[in-house]
């Protein structure tokens, strides 16, 4: 089950079995046996939080994050280990690199509309796929 994580808004695997999940998507792409793991949820919940940048984990340390799960730092990196454990790391990186992508946008067109910076607008450009038939057109 997943639930909404406020500071990364990004949703977050839980193992709350009295949440609804009327409105919860289902990750059926993510494992439900991991070998060597006896702990799937604990151990995507960890992959997914090494995945979100520092700034907005609600446990900021390793240690805290293990205490909140419930298992040891040495379980931590025994899964850090574990073959599945940085492809899921990817997966989740850029899961919240995507649910980041309108703010990033906004504020390259912020920062491109402001400063004139002609890389900057350029970059938002590319974004469109503007850029490629603007420096065509700028060609001739």
């Amino acid at each position: 089950m997943k639930e909404k994580n406020e500071a990364n808004e990004m949703p977050i695997i839980s193992s709350d079995k009295s949440m609804s999940n009327k409105n919860t998507p289902i990750q059926s792409d993510l494992p439900k046996v991991i070998p060597n793991v006896n702990l799937v949820t604990e151990f995507l919940q960890f992959a997914q939080w090494m995945a979100t940048p520092r700034h907005s984990r609600k446990q900021k340390t390793q240690k805290d994050f293990a205490n909140e799960i419930g298992v040891s730092q040495d379980t931590l990196t025994a899964w850090k280990c574990n073959p599945y454990f940085w492809p899921l790391f990817q997966k989740f990186t850029r899961e919240w690199i995507r649910l980041k992508m309108p703010d990033v946008i906004n504020g390259l067109y912020k920062k491109s509309c402001n400063k004139g910076n002609a890389k900057d607008v350029l970059a938002f450009l590319k974004l469109g796929g503007i850029s490629d038939s603007f420096n065509e057109d700028n060609k001739n």
